[in-house]
């Protein structure tokens, strides 16, 4: 008897019939393949857009606020009180005195006997030393206002001490009243001149009119402002006029 052919059985699917299986779909690994890199780029390309625009505009925000601030500032450190309570905050008391010299001056006195003159060399003492500064900024109109005051004096006056000191105190205002208009015209309220003083002071310019940046300076303010503060001499940038000669003939 002749032997049959034995065929073993396989666990493989598709052996009996000799095709190959078909390859499983693999859901798992498609999930985690990664994204196209052309999304990546995008992306990153968003966000730094957005980070740019949100720091330009934050940026741009802060400088405008900075920019408000400053002008605030500004402005509220050039009102007239402000400045005034700067001058007094920085006076010098104990400060040494700094001279500050001037030119000849030779003026016309009017007096009796005919005609006559002044020739005198004046010195300013002063305890900041920015005052010479200011008083080279406006030394034309200062030695005008000088040659007023010294020429509205007759010889007769000016031959006693009393008149001396008389003219070497209105010589310091007009200065003052020039290169610090606010503290002077306080100081000058402060001394209660009677209505022929204040005239005076009026005529020869010792009694400023205008802040030193060209406000105007009302009555009721200055004298709010002299009933406030106390100012004498020695907060005034010129403290004193001194005369290292004078010789009247």
């Amino acid at each position: 008897m002749a032997e049959e052919e034995r065929i073993e059985p396989t666990l493989e699917p598709g052996a009996a019939s000799g095709t190959a299986p078909a390859p499983a779909a693999d859901s798992h690994n498609q999930e985690d393949a990664p994204p196209p890199k052309s999304s990546k780029k995008f992306l990153i390309i968003v966000i730094a857009l957005v980070v740019l625009i949100g720091g330009g505009i934050g940026g741009y925000m802060y400088l405008e606020h900075s920019a408000q601030v400053k002008k605030e500032h500004e402005e509220e450190a050039n009102r007239p009180e402000n400045i005034l309570k700067r001058q007094l905050t920085e006076r010098k008391e104990n400060a040494p005195p700094i001279y500050i010299p001037m030119e000849e001056m030779i003026v016309n006195l009017p007096g009796r006997g005919g005609e006559h003159y002044l020739q005198t060399k004046i010195v300013l003492r002063t305890a900041d030393s920015g005052t010479e500064s200011k008083i080279k900024q406006f030394e034309p109109v200062i030695r005008d206002k000088i040659i007023t005051v010294l020429s509205s004096r007759q010889m007769q006056e000016l031959a006693t001490v009393e008149g001396k000191t008389m003219m070497a105190r209105e010589i310091a205002l007009v200065i003052n009243s020039i290169i610090a208009p606010q503290i002077t015209a306080i100081y000058v309220l402060q001394q209660q001149p009677n209505t022929a003083d204040m005239q005076n002071l009026e005529r020869i310019g010792a009694m400023p009119k205008e802040t030193s940046s060209g406000q105007k300076i009302s009555g009721e303010a200055a004298r709010a402002a002299a009933e406030f503060w106390n100012v004498t001499e020695m907060d005034l940038p010129v403290q004193a006029v001194l005369f290292s000669t004078f010789v009247m003939q």
